[in-house]
């Protein structure tokens, strides 16, 4: 044979040997009885048992919130900057928007912002919700708009959020829909619930997040309306008084109802 052919065929071989015996080595597969089609089932060896979740005993969104919160205890969570001032600039095409002034941010860490988030829950219960009643958030993002959505879910409360952009049309087609009994707003918001009052069948409770310049909002809605309206701070501060328990969901509980933002149409 010509010694040129040996030469090459020899590494190649070789090489083919070694990596089937790798392949060998490297096999993590074991057969199992599933029923059905004969086949592998493939799992990590430090596991007896298929995993649902990263963390045992961690099935909703409750329990996850409440795990981070004792991981991380005084890592910072929430980031808030108050607002300084603000001003009206107008563009070079003659159109004006507003401009504003931010301070340095203020953290809560997991630790302030669980409390927070508990006392908050409580104070949703001792303003007299009731089980199956949901709870509306209709606010820019913001510290307030988690602390609210962590409460709920501690209480088993289904969360219905709406984006703050939404006309009075397709809000109070949501609101409606979804038979929301409290909803949780900013002041640009409660505007729009007190103008489509009125059409709100389930509205109960408003709880509105301190902005500047919301206390003549406040006033109307009180005096206009047959809503409790309270504070963001009132309700947490009524929570710290009267300490609830903790109606954890089951991880078959409707969490979260999230609406669209309606532009083609009414929210879906």
């Amino acid at each position: 044979m010509n010694p040129y052919f040996v030469g090459l065929l020899v590494p190649i071989a070789v090489s083919l040997l070694l990596q089937k015996r790798r392949k060998v080595e490297k096999k993590r597969g074991v057969p199992v009885d599933v029923g059905g089609e004969p086949g592998y089932a493939i799992r990590n060896h430090r596991f007896e048992r298929p995993v649902e979740t990263h963390w045992e005993g961690v099935n909703t969104l409750a329990e996850l919130f409440e795990h981070a919160c004792k991981e991380y205890l005084y890592m910072p969570l929430l980031g808030t900057r108050k607002l300084i001032s603000r001003e009206i600039e107008s563009s070079p095409d003659g159109r004006s928007f507003e401009k504003l002034h931010l301070g340095e941010y203020e953290w809560k860490c997991y630790a302030e912002a669980f409390k927070s988030v508990c006392n908050f829950s409580s104070g949703l219960v001792n303003l007299g919700r009731q089980d199956n009643e949901s709870v509306a958030i209709f606010a820019e993002t913001q510290a307030e708009w988690q602390i609210a959505l962590q409460a709920c879910f501690r209480q088993n409360i289904t969360v219905v959020t709406i984006y703050s952009s939404l006309g009075e049309e397709a809000l109070c087609h949501s609101l409606n829909e979804t038979e929301v009994t409290t909803v949780i707003c900013g002041r640009k918001e409660l505007k729009k619930l007190i103008d489509i009052g009125w059409q709100l069948d389930t509205v109960k409770r408003v709880i509105y997040i301190n902005e500047e310049g919301i206390s003549a909002e406040v006033s109307i809605a009180q005096n206009s309306t047959s809503w409790s309206v309270k504070s963001f701070e009132e309700v947490g501060k009524l929570g710290a008084e009267a300490p609830v328990d903790a109606n954890m969901p089951l991880p078959s509980d409707v969490a979260v109802i999230m609406y669209t933002s309606g532009s083609t149409g009414l929210p879906k």
